[in-house]
């Protein structure tokens, strides 16, 4: 150990090499000893010093702190206090304002919130000498004060995006399109929409949060109408490209379904479809709801006829198809019911349901098309205006198989025993090859697709009870009073300039 020592006095010791002349002389050793010591006596000083820091004097706690204004004791991890200066934060109202609205509400139901945890961690630190909240405030700061902070709030996204979602339903606008009015003979100006875009007000909220602003302009986008009036200016309506009727019950029990299919009607009658562009049915008609008009009525779904909202929408899709099929036009998205539909030829309905099925046709001319549809009198009729009927075209269908419809039995004990009630008629299976013939100076196109239409189950009720036990039951089994289903094997449809024809072989 010692020597180690003289090595490395004798490595610190080298440049005074003048001093080894006197290595042999006998206070030498003597000296080179008492160096040796000096510099032990000196590492030991440094590191007493670094370890012991007598320069580092304790941070003092803080006794108060202020948040926005306000004077709070430290210590206590929520005084009430904060948690009434946090409450009257949230309370507080900011007005959103944009297009033509204006719209109040509190910071707390836009999904603001303190953090009241960071508040509650700094409170309590504070009070503790030493720690390193209280040695970092003294460092920086010159004063005898505490510090002075602002309430930590945010925006909470999920819910903040929540209440701008419930605002959006109420801001936005969907576009009206310039159409044609066929009981005025004129062009009906568009209006355009508006669209509230959630996350740019969002990010604009969360800037007036931390800056104490009261006021926010929310972030509206235009939604320009896709038809213009200036786009129909010239439009001739005057000849019929192609028309379908199908027929509706004019009786009591069907007024809510007429209803149904009179509103469709007028939402798609003088809608233009300009060259190239292509018309969504469910776009124009919008969501079947009660807020738009629509009322409960029977619907087919999964192949049974149930109560639905907007019942008789299928219809009006039906109908449309039907004229837009003999008009030529393209149709770009159509399905078949899962059941045939007694109000129209098998093979020309169209099925609709907002917003996942949907019937989108396509104008192929080099002139806008316009749908007049009317409801009169016990008979739908669309009729596709244009300038002319450019094409003769032909619908030839054949059914090419059938399946049987399976019979379901369910034992009722609302009926007597051995009554039997079909709640639901049974329809078969078909599949239908179809095809479009379209001719034009003596030129045809003749284009075939399949239609599938699954078999429709036949339920019917048994009774198990006795008599005596049926006398006062409610709510006992309907029968279905639809006529049974019957499809011809083979249909041939023809529509042109001054001709209509139709004719079936069983």
């Amino acid at each position: 150990m010692k020597n180690a020592l003289r090595n490395i006095h004798k490595r610190i010791f080298a440049p005074w090499g003048f001093l080894q002349k006197h290595s042999q002389k006998s206070w030498y050793a003597a000296f080179e000893d008492s160096m040796l010591m000096i510099l032990l006596a000196m590492f030991g000083a440094g590191a007493a010093l670094l370890l012991t820091e007598p320069w580092n004097v304790p941070a003092e706690p803080v006794e108060a702190i202020t948040v926005s204004g306000h004077e709070l004791k430290t210590g206590d991890p929520r005084p009430e206090e904060l948690v009434r200066l946090a409450r009257e934060h949230m309370q507080k109202e900011v007005v959103l304002t944009g297009s033509d609205l204006t719209h109040t509400a509190r910071w707390a139901t836009l999904g603001a919130r303190v953090d009241m945890d960071s508040l509650e961690r700094i409170l309590v630190q504070m009070a503790l000498k030493d720690s390193p909240a209280v040695q970092y405030f003294r460092e920086e700061s010159d004063g005898p004060e505490g510090p002075s902070l602002e309430l930590p709030a945010s925006l909470i996204s999920g819910a903040a995006v929540e209440s701008l979602v419930l605002l959006k339903d109420i801001i936005d606008r969907a576009p009206v399109n310039a159409r044609f009015d066929f009981a005025m003979e004129k062009v009906a100006s568009e209006k355009d929409g508006r669209a509230l875009d959630v996350y740019a007000t969002l990010a604009r909220l969360d800037e007036a949060l931390s800056r104490g602003d009261d006021r926010v302009e929310m972030v509206v986008a235009k939604v320009p109408a896709s038809v213009r009036k200036a786009d129909l200016e010239g439009i001739d309506v005057s000849e019929v490209a192609g028309f379908y009727e199908t027929p509706y019950s004019r009786m009591r029990k069907d007024q809510d379904r007429t209803h149904n299919v009179g509103l469709g009607a007028s939402l798609l009658d003088g809608q233009v479809i300009l060259p190239g562009r292509k018309l969504s049915f469910n776009d124009t008609l919008g969501d079947r709801s009660e807020a738009r008009g629509f009322r409960y009525a029977p619907v087919i779904a999964g192949g049974a006829i149930v109560e639905g909202m907007g019942g008789g929408t299928c219809q009006v899709a039906s109908t449309l198809y039907a004229a837009s099929f003999f008009a030529g036009l393209i149709i770009e998205e159509r399905q078949p019911h899962s059941r045939p539909s007694s109000y129209i030829k098998l093979g020309l309905d169209a099925t609709v349901s907002y917003p996942d099925l949907d019937l989108k046709i396509r104008n192929p001319f080099e002139y806008p098309v316009v749908i007049h549809f009317t409801v009169d009198d016990g008979k739908a009729r669309v009729e596709i205006r244009a300038t002319e009927r450019p094409f003769t075209v032909t619908l030839l269908r054949k059914i090419i198989g059938t399946r049987p419809f399976p019979v379901r039995v369910i034992e009722d004990s609302k009926l007597k025993r051995g009554e039997e009630i079909i709640t639901q008629l049974g329809v078969p299976g078909y599949t239908v090859h179809r095809y479009k013939v379209v001719e034009r100076d003596k030129v045809g196109y003749r284009f075939q697709s399949v239609d599938k239409y699954p078999p429709t189950t036949q339920f019917v009720h048994k009774g198990i009870a006795a008599a005596s036990e049926v006398k006062d039951v409610k709510d006992a089994p309907k029968a279905d009073t639809h006529k049974p289903y019957r499809a011809s094997r083979s249909l041939r449809m023809v529509q042109g300039s001054g001709l209509w024809h139709e004719s079936t072989h069983d």
